[in-house]
């Protein structure tokens, strides 16, 4: 089936500030003083199936391209094995989508966006060639499966790079921070290098 090959910025990945009580907003000054929307009232899940354990690499303000004051200082890596099924953190129509980049290497990489009707846009990084499964124009539901995990694109291992973005896609978007309501343990910001459940929402 031949899909759309609309361009969409190279995304790179952010690592977790610091762990934060689930109950209101949060200001982190490691993120430039970001506010973070409290979970219970967070339209985000994380990207992947309820039930499943993931890990995450890289969060919000860490190092490398998830520096702060960077494009992707708002983007979480979920570290998990090539092929594993992603799904839509939040509903929305897909605005965007490359998925014709070598599985592994250099460039841009394959890429989805979701535009969610409110001036936001989810974008979701590294699938492998052929690895997305939905096409431009397609409604998505929360919980919807948009693709699968791998590594193309300037990723050294297998993950998904996931930012929300406010305007433009076109990078250097402008990342917003974001909360997830169905992560156990509940943390406002994800941690790097940490180990969560996907909770049922």
């Amino acid at each position: 089936m031949l899909r759309s090959t609309h361009r969409l910025p190279y995304l790179v990945l952010v690592v977790a500030c610091a762990s934060i009580s689930a109950s209101e907003s949060s200001t982190v000054a490691d993120c430039e003083d970001a506010s973070y929307p409290a979970i219970d009232s967070s339209p985000y899940v994380i990207p992947f199936t309820v039930g499943m354990t993931v890990g995450t690499g890289l969060g919000n303000c860490s190092s490398s391209f998830h520096s702060a004051g960077g494009p992707d200082q708002f983007a979480t890596d979920f570290n998990l094995p090539s092929g594993t099924p992603f799904v839509a953190a939040r509903a929305g129509i897909v605005s965007g989508v490359v998925e014709d980049q070598p599985s592994a290497g250099g460039g841009p990489g394959n890429r989805l966006s979701v535009d969610h009707g409110d001036g936001t846009s989810a974008l979701y990084l590294h699938s492998p060639r052929d690895g997305i499964l939905v096409e431009v124009g397609d409604q998505v539901e929360q919980g919807d499966t948009l693709g699968v995990v791998g590594q193309s694109g300037l990723a050294g291992y297998p993950h998904l790079h996931f930012i929300v973005v406010e305007g433009s896609t076109a990078y250097p978007y402008q990342g917003i921070p974001v909360s997830f309501r169905n992560a156990d343990p509940a943390d406002v910001v994800l941690q790097t290098n940490a180990v969560y459940t996907v909770l049922p929402y």
